[in-house]
């Protein structure tokens, strides 16, 4: 059993804090929030402690793992000081804004010899598996071109995810999940070239990447948080080889904080026949963690999103950085 020390309360941290409640070797023991947790949901499931010092959470001796849901722009602080403390840590995706701040954090993390995991959750998100699945089974072999969209409003929670130096924009908060995605179904790519649109403070909320592959598939990457309001919030991913097709689309009932209110399909097409697949429904966050705790328990390597890929991700990112801020297509 892991004994967790959950940082952030706001939609991730919940979201993580539920997630957890469904993992068997894995205990929320306390919780850092800045404020009073009014929240009826979790004053009637959670029975640990609430802190609100950092510091006395890191020394808390019964803990094994810092969870960080905080904003992005204070994960590189959070991260070093656990990894000081002992802890292991799992970190909120994306790790951080900048290459020169993750080769900080990964020297850490290696120094004080603890493991951090990065949750890039679509790798477990049920559709996306299955995709992944039938890209490895030969249903879906040789893919060609990928198109992948993600659309909805800039998140009504707070209000850091507006500011560039906070949160990286919708580049490093939405597009981020596909980009990495990708990488994970077709290996590294040669080029990224990238048009978008800015907010009043800077931040590129609305990014369209063409991205081409080693292994010469191609690929279009659709992200906005300026849909109007009222759009739903939109995921979708269609794969396509000679032969065979899988289209998969989410369009929930309103933002990201409906997800669990929308409607979902995948289709998988071959030659002339025509297949809905049904997939079980999960919690990816679920099954996220109880992966990292168990990778923890056992002593296994993390080879599902090892350290290696999410800095992979994050180099990508910035190639697209790149391409937006000039114009021009940026070999990788």
């Amino acid at each position: 059993m892991k004994k967790i020390g959950l940082v952030g309360l706001g939609f991730i941290g919940k979201a993580h804090l539920e997630a957890y409640q469904k993992v068997r070797n894995a205990e929320v023991v306390s919780i850092l929030t800045r404020r009073e947790v009014k929240d009826e949901d979790v004053l009637q499931t959670f029975q640990g402690s609430y802190v609100h010092n950092y510091d006395l959470l890191l020394k808390n001796a019964e803990i094994d793992v810092i969870d960080i849901c905080l904003p992005t722009f204070l994960h590189e602080e959070y991260i070093v000081k656990a990894a000081k403390a002992g802890k292991h840590i799992i970190c909120e995706k994306p790790l951080t804004l900048t290459l020169e701040s993750a080769e900080r954090i990964v020297r850490e993390v290696e120094k004080h010899q603890v493991e951090l995991f990065v949750g890039h959750v679509l790798r477990f998100w049920p559709e996306y598996q299955m995709i992944k699945e039938y890209s490895e089974n030969g249903k879906l072999k040789d893919i060609e071109m990928v198109q992948a969209k993600r659309l909805g409003q800039v998140p009504q929670w707070s209000d850091w995810f507006q500011y560039p130096e906070k949160s990286g924009g919708a580049l490093f908060d939405l597009h981020i999940h596909d980009i990495d995605y990708l990488t994970y179904l077709l290996g590294e790519a040669t080029s990224v070239y990238a048009v978008g649109n800015q907010n009043s403070f800077g931040a590129w909320d609305h990014i369209m990447t063409t991205l081409q592959f080693n292994n010469g598939a191609k690929a279009f990457v659709e992200a906005s948080q300026r849909m109007p309001l009222g759009y739903p919030f939109t995921m979708a991913l269609r794969a396509q080889t000679r032969n065979s097709a899988i289209d998969f689309l989410v369009v929930a009932g309103g933002n990201i904080e409906n997800i669990n209110e929308s409607e979902e399909q995948l289709v998988y097409y071959h030659q002339k026949n025509k297949t809905t697949i049904e997939v079980k429904k999960a919690d990816a966050f679920m099954k996220e963690l109880s992966y990292f705790v168990c990778c923890l328990e056992n002593h296994e390597e993390n080879t599902i999103i090892p350290l290696e890929d999410v800095l992979y991700t994050l180099k990508l990112l910035k190639a697209i950085e790149t391409s937006l801020e000039t114009g021009g297509k940026i070999g990788v």
